[in-house]
């Protein structure tokens, strides 16, 4: 009798185990397929983005002249970016003491007579320190707005 409430004991752990094995197996497989829809719609929905991004760029760029009203604040916020990033990658290239090649608009070295992209010849410029030309606006804005404060700090101490 004790030998079989002691197989009755072990028949019922192991029809436990294979239960508990085939749940954890499901749950694995579930959360399995879960991850990988989830990485599915992840990526289809990037690629929608880009799409929706595409052709709102390709749309702006044939009608940038004739834009219905309702899209013209989008339109207007695209030009103010834009010429904000054209003026900050020129200051940043300006900085690295860069220069637009005059054939291909690539950056290149202010020191290279020729371009690497498309070999067209280029004025050689000297470095920023050497001519206030080349220095970014703003810099410049920065420079003009010390020189303010310094002349009149130097106003008020004279009227003391």
């Amino acid at each position: 009798m004790e030998r079989s409430m002691g197989m009755g004991f072990f028949d019922t752990l192991g029809e436990t185990l294979a239960s508990t094995s085939k749940v954890v197996g499901n749950k694995t497989k579930e959360a399995a397929g879960t991850a990988k829809l989830s990485l599915q719609i992840s990526q289809e929905e990037a690629r929608l983005k880009k799409a929706y991004e595409a052709l709102g760029e390709v749309y702006f760029k044939n009608h940038e002249d004739d834009m219905p009203e309702q899209y013209a604040v989008y339109a207007a916020d695209i030009r103010e970016s834009a010429a904000r990033l054209e003026s900050l990658t020129k200051d940043k290239q300006i900085l690295k003491n860069q220069k637009r090649c005059t054939s291909c608009g690539a950056w290149i070295p202010n020191e290279d007579r020729f371009c690497g992209k498309c070999g067209a010849e280029n004025e050689i410029l000297v470095k920023e320190s050497e001519t206030e030309e080349m220095e970014p606006e703003a810099a410049k804005d920065t420079k003009q707005a010390e020189a303010a404060e310094t002349e009149r700090t130097e106003n008020i101490e004279k009227t003391e």
